[in-house]
């Protein structure tokens, strides 16, 4: 197997932490093309059974969960020769003229001027199993993906049509910013104050995740009366994670009572989604678990989910409502004026890579 790698501008790279569910390197990238002309094992036993039209697929992949506004918006368009016949790519196949882009509220993004593929750096025949693609900045294809929203993109060309791939760009987290989640649920709204100067990366966390719709749809899974309520997590069960944690930033001055929302932790680290907001003091959180905002509004829909029945039991499934409770969304925006949100020193904000 032979893998060429053949990059177009090349380009500056900035490395920050993204808590591990962004876009998390910088790349300023035209286009990389890259191929695979050999044949698969598999590839070859078929082509033993004689001769086909050549087939071709193409695949559009996101590089990312979601992208800052400003960021590049990679994706990797592939190739794909799935027949047993060598396919003749000698006049080449327009990867970035074929890509639309675009919104269910305003139809398709304007293109670019002639973002056109170039034929020399594909190849001219594909062999079957082989394929060839590019990593590329949508940017550079369309306008206007530079602005927060949810946007789709698919190849579009007779024969090699893709399903629409969904796309998230929100704005860019500001650490300068004091921010209010608002948690929209089968019960009414939940508003959080956050604490960026106290818990930076969980705000930041909260943020990413929130804004990107992790959250939507997911279920409160523990409810104990006079206790505490647990969502965050995926599959109603408690049991899924978003693939990484958070290291605790415990604060001794903040204490648990009605409407905190603490992080779900470890031993030695925090859970990466799931989080815990208590219905009542609990001095025996304090001190062990990363509180990262307090409720600010919606008291009456608190009560109502704390009110939901439940298995009781104190064993796996742990207190699990019989009546769902349903999260439709968590948003991270500024807060008002007036809220006991705080933003991440300007201090901290510098010391981060």
């Amino acid at each position: 197997m032979q893998v060429t790698i053949v990059a177009g501008r090349g380009g500056e790279r900035v490395n920050r932490f993204d808590y591990g569910c962004s876009i998390s390197r910088r790349w300023r990238v035209a286009g990389l093309l890259f191929l695979m002309a050999a044949t698969p094992p598999q590839a070859q036993a078929q082509g033993d059974k004689g001769p086909t039209a050549p087939a071709l697929q193409v695949t559009v992949e996101r590089l990312g969960n979601f992208y800052y506004a400003g960021d590049p918006v990679l994706v990797r368009v592939a190739v794909f020769n799935t027949s047993r016949t060598p396919y003749d790519n000698s006049k080449g196949i327009d990867l970035l003229g074929d890509i639309v882009v675009g919104t269910q509220a305003s139809g398709a993004l304007k293109h670019r001027t002639a973002p056109v593929s170039d034929p020399k750096q594909q190849p001219a025949l594909i062999m079957p199993g082989g394929f060839f693609g590019s990593i590329t900045d949508l940017r550079d294809v369309v306008e206007g993906l530079d602005k927060p929203g949810n946007y789709a993109a698919r190849f579009q060309s007779p024969g090699l049509d893709t399903e629409a791939v969904p796309l998230v760009v929100i704005a860019r987290y500001d650490p300068a910013i004091a921010y209010r989640a608002t948690m929209e649920t089968d019960y009414g709204t939940l508003q959080f104050d956050l604490f960026g100067k106290e818990a930076p990366a969980h705000v930041h966390n909260l943020y990413d995740l929130g804004n990107q719709g992790y959250y939507d749809g997911t279920l409160f899974h523990v409810i104990v009366k006079g206790i505490e309520a647990r969502g965050g997590d995926k599959t109603g069960s408690g049991e899924s994670n978003p693939g990484y944690s958070l290291k605790p930033e415990i604060d001794k001055s903040l204490k648990h009572g009605r409407g905190t929302l603490s992080m779900l932790g470890g031993d030695a680290s925090d859970h990466g989604s799931q989080f815990l907001i208590s219905l009542a003091e609990s001095p025996g959180l304090d001190g062990k678990m990363t509180i990262f905002g307090n409720l600010a509004a919606g008291q009456d829909s608190l009560t109502a989910i704390e009110n939901l029945p439940t298995s009781g039991q104190k064993s796996f499934p742990f207190y699990h409502p019989l009546k769902e409770a349903r999260i439709h969304s968590i948003r991270v925006a500024a807060a008002p004026a007036g809220s006991k949100a705080t933003a991440e020193s300007a201090a901290t904000a510098l010391s981060k890579p």
